[in-house]
């Protein structure tokens, strides 16, 4: 099963929840892909972040943005030595999706897991302030072939409030942190997450691995980079460049949906983009 099968069957039981019939639920639908698309040009520029409260916001998004945005992941582990010899080296694997609400992180490193048949005992958490998202991902383990031995467990956190994620401190052994286009949908709020960031690089064990990825923007990757050089991260990769779907995701697996809303948006297959790999140091 590809990243748009496993977000295939996601979209049906999203789709189930929306109420009215189906001209009213395209009809939402329809806003909710224009909503997003909007938000998204305006990354610099506004105040408050993308509401993703709603099941029909996160219906939108899911179709959209998930399966590109999980193919990154996977294209950037195939080829970081650093990333690919911890499935490796290490049979059971702990992983902090910072920002990960929407599911990219951990599909794109199944995807490089079922595509490498390899199957360490891999545990996700999922570290996001919508707690709704777990609607989506919870049970993705029975979606599986059960060889691959994976687990999510969703831990609610803003960022923007240290009430909220100072008492939670256990995901800071984690071997890699995730933050897939993450840093940019909360720059505007720079002021108000940089404790938190200050705070999970500097608690970060050594030895763990760091992937960041997300719009090719001075102003996104500058905030990791500094972040980075300040608490002993040592960026191991990094590259700015276009990335296009590869083939072997066929749009035609979204079913329905594709059909249904192709003419309206189309789901993301090209992105220009900027990652970085960094490690921990002593």
């Amino acid at each position: 099963m590809n990243c748009f099968q496993i977000i295939k069957s996601v979209l049906d039981e999203a789709y189930n929840q929306i109420p009215g019939d189906d001209s009213e639920k395209d009809g939402v639908i329809i806003e909710a892909l224009n909503y997003l698309s909007e938000g998204y040009i305006q990354l610099l520029g506004k105040s408050q972040s993308i509401d993703y409260k709603d099941t029909i916001t996160r219906f939108a998004y899911i179709y959209k943005y998930v399966s590109s945005h999980a193919n990154l992941v996977c294209g950037i582990i195939t080829q970081s030595n650093d990333l690919a010899k911890v499935f490796d080296a290490q049979q059971k694997i702990n992983i902090a999706c910072i920002g990960g609400g929407p599911g990219s992180d951990f599909l794109g490193i199944l995807k490089y897991l079922m595509s490498k048949g390899k199957t360490p005992s891999v545990k996700f958490q999922l570290c996001d302030k919508e707690k709704n998202w777990a609607e989506s991902w919870s049970d993705v383990d029975d979606k599986v072939d059960p060889k691959f031995r994976i687990s999510t467990s969703y831990l609610p956190l803003d960022v923007t409030k240290p009430d909220e994620w100072k008492p939670h401190t256990k995901y800071f052994t984690s071997d890699i942190f995730t933050m897939i286009y993450f840093m940019s949908e909360i720059f505007t709020l720079r002021d108000s997450a940089d404790e938190y960031f200050t705070n999970l690089f500097s608690q970060a064990k050594p030895g763990a691995l760091f992937l960041f990825v997300d719009n090719n923007h001075t102003s996104f990757y500058g905030w990791f980079d500094e972040l980075a050089k300040a608490h002993n991260i040592k960026i191991k990769d990094s590259n700015q460049y276009t990335m296009f779907l590869p083939s072997d995701e066929d749009k035609s697996d979204l079913g329905i949906y594709f059909q249904k809303f192709q003419s309206y948006s189309y789901p993301k297959i090209k992105a220009n983009i900027a990652y970085r790999v960094g490690q921990k140091q002593q």
